[in-house]
């Protein structure tokens, strides 16, 4: 048994305020510190309401000499500490009968597509993985091409590759904790590299660097689990087995695949890919997605908006929300001490997004703001008009930068004047950046919209309508612009057997819910491999 604290306040200013957690928890225990035999952190929370006195929060299990008597004089700041479940995602399934024909092809190396194959090798069941892009030692330094040198590889790129667009983005985990397979998935992340404070952070984020070295590190796993990877491979059809399967799985190199399990996890980029499946009647619909920019700003100046004249060893971060009418604007994958980077997937088009590294140190702070584009904005009968909607931004984007995948930008002061930017911008993003009429460019009911809003966040946030703050974009790919529908089994409603999966198939947001996603599908997979097997017995 263990006691929780349910609340420890230590001073932010320190160091490694971990270092303190033991002596104020004897202390508020009113115990010995050498009493205390183990202690667990269960929660961090930074609270930065009060300037002058910026303090974490911390729930803390310890262990005792005499947790009885302790707990019983104590009732008013520590419990039970409660047992930890460690069931595992298929601990539910009769997993023995699961007896697959044919391997799965999961189409996709991205969150989602990597823990549906862990789920399946954590059982003996691997999979084949497809993945268009290059291994992340390669990708690294393709993406350094584009960034140097603006040369863009439509295979292999900022989208696409191993560990999917997620992998160069702050890595912040943000989905609820109530989920019973989160400890699992975040688990599994600590496992193959991540720091073990994303267990207990409030707003735990990994970083570029460590989502490289997870990638990596869960992919020498599954091969070692006898899953087999397929880099620089793209999905170019499918068409119906016969007897002896129920996909012929096709890839570009004209390699064909039977499978009886075909997940979709391809990606909120894969618009050729979105094409071959409308044109072989594959359910699609489109959604409402979101579109803006990226504002970044001086890292100090955000520092100094939160935390006043403390200085704190962690970057500021923010999280703004604002309505105009029927359309939210809000802030996404805010990245504190990050980059800029181009998430272009087309020749001819711009499209840009953040990341950072674990340390956060780059000197600047950026976000996404974006606004709500709704079906009325882009429906006009075809599945894909929202897809179409947003390549028409990004090449008005691209035009305006000039090319080379430099991106057209404006101070924020100006963007909300309606005015050209003279001078020099200051950014992190590469290839460079170019003063264009961003304002323009972007459709009048986003830039109206971005307008309103960011007059409400300097009054939520004063500062940040600051000239030393710019405007780059176009932010166009926080979600996937349309959704692959599937039922109950999570199987397309059109075509039994093809699993839609994470972002790209329009049932995740992140990569923490596209991870899930994945821990479902895989689930899904042996469900229905059971039921097959169930059904080929009762045939003999």
């Amino acid at each position: 048994m263990a006691i929780r604290i349910r609340d420890l306040e230590v001073a932010a200013m320190a160091t490694v305020p971990e270092d303190l957690l033991p002596e104020a928890a004897a202390m508020a225990l009113g115990i010995p510190r050498d009493h205390i035999r183990g202690l667990n952190i269960v929660k961090r929370s930074l609270d930065a309401r009060r300037k002058a006195r910026i303090v974490y929060h911390y729930q803390v299990d310890v262990e005792l000499q005499d947790e009885d008597q302790v707990l019983a004089r104590t009732a008013s700041i520590a419990d039970k500490a409660p047992i930890p479940d460690r069931s595992l995602p298929l601990d539910a399934l009769s997993i023995g009968d699961a007896q697959f024909r044919h391997r799965p092809v999961i189409v996709g190396s991205g969150p989602a597509g990597t823990f549906a194959a862990l789920t399946l090798a954590t059982i003996g069941k691997p999979a084949v993985v497809v993945e268009r892009g290059e291994a992340v030692e390669q990708r690294l330094r393709t993406v350094n091409k584009l960034r140097g040198q603006g040369e863009l590889n439509t295979e292999s790129n900022y989208c696409f590759g191993e560990g999917g667009a997620g992998t160069f983005s702050d890595g912040k985990l943000t989905c609820g904790r109530n989920h019973p397979l989160i400890r699992y998935v975040f688990d599994q992340w600590v496992r193959f590299g991540a720091r073990e404070d994303i267990l207990w952070d409030a707003k735990p984020h990994i970083g570029t660097d460590y989502l490289m070295r997870i990638a990596k590190n869960m992919r020498s796993h599954l091969i070692e689990a006898g899953t087999s990877f397929q880099f620089g491979r793209r999905l170019i059809d499918f068409r119906s087995g016969g007897k002896t399967a129920r996909y012929i799985v096709v890839l570009d190199n004209g390699d064909e695949i039977p499978t009886d399990h075909l997940v979709l996890a391809i990606g909120h980029s894969a618009r050729d890919t979105y094409q071959m499946l409308l044109d072989r009647g594959l359910a699609i619909v489109p959604k409402p997605y979101a579109m803006g920019v990226r504002i970044e700003h001086p890292q100090d100046q955000i520092n100094r908006i939160q935390y006043g004249s403390c200085s704190l060893p962690r970057a500021a971060e923010y999280k703004l929300v604002s309505h105009v009418r029927d359309r939210g604007i809000w802030t996404f994958c805010m990245c504190p001490g990050g980059h800029l980077l181009p998430t272009s997937a087309e020749a001819g088009h711009l499209a840009i997004n953040g990341m950072s590294y674990h340390a956060r140190n780059s000197g600047f702070a950026n976000a996404a703001v974006v606004v709500n584009v709704l079906r009325e904005d882009f429906y006009k009968g075809h599945a894909l008009d929202g897809m179409r909607f947003q390549q028409e931004v990004e090449r008005r984007a691209f035009a305006a930068g000039g090319g080379g995948y430099i991106s057209p930008a404006q101070r924020l002061v100006d963007f909300v004047a309606g005015r050209e930017s003279r001078g020099e911008l200051k950014s992190t993003y590469q290839p460079g950046v170019a003063n264009a009429r961003l304002d323009q460019i972007l459709p009048g009911f986003i830039t109206e919209s971005l307008r309103v809003a960011m007059t409400d966040y300097n009054n939520k946030m004063r500062g940040y309508l600051s000239s030393d703050a710019i405007v780059a974009g176009v932010e166009s790919k926080t979600s996937s612009p349309i959704s692959l529908p599937r039922g109950e089994d999570l199987q397309s409603l059109s075509h039994p057997g093809i699993f839609p999966a994470g972002e790209g198939a329009g049932f995740a947001g992140g990569i923490v819910s596209a991870a899930l996603d994945g821990v479902r599908i895989g689930r899904a997979l042996v469900t229905d491999a059971i039921a097959m097997a169930a059904h080929q017995q009762s045939l003999h």
